[in-house]
């Protein structure tokens, strides 16, 4: 075992390496830099409130679970995991928070380890096929260089980590080794989920998807059920567990969102760079798509055509016929193959919804029962799921390429990479351009007014409430920035789960005290619209600063 374990580390250490030096060529170093907050601001989005969010839960007291975040909703505190603020790493920094700088954001550090960990585990995962490092160092560059991952490690910076369900991979493919601890598997499997959780939710049923392949193997080809078993079940205790420990049944707000079925993938996901691609044309879709992005990239879909004529010409190379050598085959790795489709087409139905669609055409629709649309509500974006066969396809199209001859094999894979990065050069370039030398940021509230109205201020209360509230992210971050910065709360906040209906409440009690007259001398009030805001009395005042209508008790 220990032998076994030398000669992958080396093929992890240069993928890892070469994953780092892909995401600062793409990047640049500088987004890396734990005091450049102003690529997170001057591009405001989702890694905004990720940022946020974290900024909030640093300034919030330990508690019991210890991811629960003060003063981002009025509805009580909510867990750091539902701002997105990578769990994993809001703990750590938080507790060396009394020794960071006080302009400080992880979430660069966090875009390099992830880029590192794709390529390190996928060259890990390639090694177990073909242990030659020249051949993995160069493949693992497909997994570092995923367009999904490039995609979303600027916003949702969390879901960039496809390292986690690359790991189950590597699970998978050592079904067979013996530990020198029968509970190793266990360990192994359950530290992996509990990375899942803290790290972002989506990626939970990933490796669980993943995990079915496991236990496929582990029954069918080892007779093994009661470590299958014990596999599942330990992984499910350790998932709910740190589901608990990190605040994630904390608070009364709901599991559940619309969107189901909108936020899918389209059935041409694999061939649509979506205009991303230097070469190929983008391709139809529905709104919403764009979470089911899955562009292989024109260089993995012609390593794919390449596979596919390597595992021809084996089976050809077999004696007797065609289809009798396919036969036997498939009978020789029959439970493979079973464990590889079911992983394969669970994720890939998942991912396509019950809405299939191809380019702009809806195929089919299939009604789901209300409580079946529910339970798939909580991951709603479901077109994320298609992740997982897009790295099945890399992974089984590296695998048939490197049964040509040594040098045969590198050179196609070098080759393929070579047309992987031409095809995604400009949009590298582009984005290599916005964050590498991002322009400087300047604080919207500016004026020099807040200072006095912030003044024994301990909320700022947003008014009314509204349920399109997603749409002002804007106004959310620049308040949220002005509120943690002078610790006050807030009434409200973009998050994954929230108490809308309590929230609106709230809202809308002090909403009619502040108009009859009893509104309260520490909130500053902030109206999502202009015709929202009440009219200037002897007891309240009424501002226009910075674009925002806001209102203080005199």
């Amino acid at each position: 075992m220990t032998e076994k374990k030398t000669q992958h580390f080396p093929a992890f250490l240069i993928g890892a390496i070469l994953g780092a030096v892909v995401f600062i060529v793409i990047f640049g170093a500088s987004m890396i830099s734990p005091t450049n907050t102003d690529w997170i601001f001057a591009y405001t989005g989702d890694a905004t409130q990720h940022h946020l969010g974290w900024v909030f839960y640093r300034n919030s007291p330990w508690t019991f679970p210890i991811g629960l975040t003060q003063g981002l909703t009025c509805d009580g505190a909510v867990s750091c995991m539902y701002s997105d603020s990578i769990p994993l790493f809001g703990v750590i920094f938080k507790i060396l928070s009394p020794i960071l700088p006080h302009n400080f954001q992880f979430l660069g550090l966090w875009g390099v380890i992830c880029f590192a960990l794709n390529g390190g585990f996928g060259a890990s995962l390639l090694h177990r096929i073909k242990p030659d490092l020249i051949f993995t160092s160069i493949g693992s560059l497909f997994y570092a260089a995923f367009p999904p991952s490039i995609n979303r490690i600027t916003h949702h910076n969390s879901l960039g980590a496809i390292w986690l369900f690359i790991l189950a991979m590597i699970l998978c493919m050592d079904h067979k080794k013996e530990y020198k601890h029968k509970f190793t598997p266990m360990i192994l499997w359950s530290v992996n989920c509990m990375l899942a959780v803290l790290i972002h939710t989506y990626f939970v049923p990933m490796v669980y998807m993943v995990m079915m392949g496991y236990v496929i193997l582990t029954v069918f080809r080892d007779k093994k059920l009661k470590k299958a078993i014990a596999v599942f079940v330990s992984s499910v205790a350790s998932t709910l567990l740190i589901m608990f420990v990190i605040g994630a049944f904390y608070g009364q707000g709901g599991y559940t969102d619309g969107g189901f079925g909108f936020y899918a993938s389209n059935l041409n996901t694999f061939f649509d760079s979506r205009g991303l691609s230097k070469f190929l044309l983008p391709l139809n879709s529905f709104d919403g798509q764009g979470e089911g992005f899955g562009y292989l990239g024109l260089g993995m879909l012609v390593c794919t055509i390449l596979a596919l004529i390597v595992l021809f010409s084996l089976i050809e190379k077999k004696e007797g016929s065609f289809f009798s050598a396919a036969k036997a085959l498939i009978k020789k790795y029959n439970v493979e193959i079973l464990a590889f489709a079911v992983v394969f087409m669970v994720s890939f139905c998942w991912a396509v919804s019950n809405r299939i669609t191809l380019n702009g055409r809806l195929l089919l629709e299939i009604p789901l029962p209300y409580l079946v649309r529910g339970c798939l509500s909580i991951f709603r974006a479901s077109g994320r799921f298609i992740w997982v066969p897009g790295v099945l396809i890399i992974t089984a199209s590296l695998g048939l390429i490197s049964k040509l001859n040594k040098k045969t094999a590198i050179a196609a894979a070098a080759l393929c990479f070579l047309i992987q990065g031409m095809d995604i050069r400009d949009w590298c370039r582009i984005l290599h351009s916005q964050y590498g030398q991002p322009p400087a940021y300047e604080y919207a509230l500016k004026d020099e007014k807040w200072d006095e109205l912030t003044k024994d201020t301990k909320e700022i209360i947003f008014l009314p409430m509204k349920d399109a509230y997603g749409l002002y992210m804007q106004m959310y971050f620049d308040f949220a920035q002005m509120a943690a910065e002078k610790h006050m709360a807030l009434s409200s906040f973009y998050l994954a789960r929230m108490d809308l209906a309590s929230v609106k409440e709230y809202a809308a009690n002090e909403y009619e005290k502040l108009k009859t007259g009893k509104g309260r001398k520490d909130v500053l009030y902030v109206f999502f619209d202009e015709e929202d805001a009440v009219e200037e009395t002897d007891s309240v005042k009424v501002y226009d600063i910075d674009g925002y209508k806001v209102a203080k008790v005199k």
